[in-house]
């Protein structure tokens, strides 16, 4: 049995796991110069802020997504939790309209390049052309637009 360091890091495996993600790529990445930051992400964001209440791990996923988008200069992050997402079940549609609900918020250039970003992960995972939404009927609280 793998011993892990505190229970909330083993959380963090756990929720990494159910997103399809065995976290090496954070693990390994700092290994030699801080491993504590990615005990940190393990804890803290897989294992505290995953493990809470309320939002589905695909939801998060799409929250992070617009976050990073927003935040702007976070490539190789979007990359990672654009996965992330699509293993959740989120759809390459519902990826594109996350970024794209950003634009009045962040602006062209960072919607630009997340939609670069998503371009490149929907492209290596065999998710392209993306379907253009039909931007004619409202959307309704609750449920997503018709497609």
């Amino acid at each position: 049995m793998t011993q892990y360091p505190s229970e909330r890091f083993a959380r963090g495996v756990a929720n990494l796991a159910a997103l399809g993600d065995d976290g090496e790529t954070i693990f390994s990445s700092l290994a030699e110069v801080a491993p504590d930051l990615s005990r940190y992400v393990a804890e803290f964001a897989f294992g505290d802020l995953y493990s809470r209440p309320g939002l589905d791990l695909k939801q998060r996923q799409l929250l992070t997504i617009a976050s990073l988008n927003a935040l702007g200069d976070c490539q190789p992050q979007l990359a990672f939790h654009m996965n992330l997402a699509l293993n959740a079940g989120a759809s390459a549609e519902e990826i594109v309209e996350t970024i794209l609900h950003c634009l009045a918020f962040v602006g062209f250039p960072r919607t630009y390049n997340s939609m670069r970003i998503a371009k490149q992960v929907l492209g290596e995972r065999g998710l392209l052309p993306v379907k253009a939404a039909d931007p004619v009927a409202p959307a309704t609280a609750g449920s997503p637009r018709p497609a």
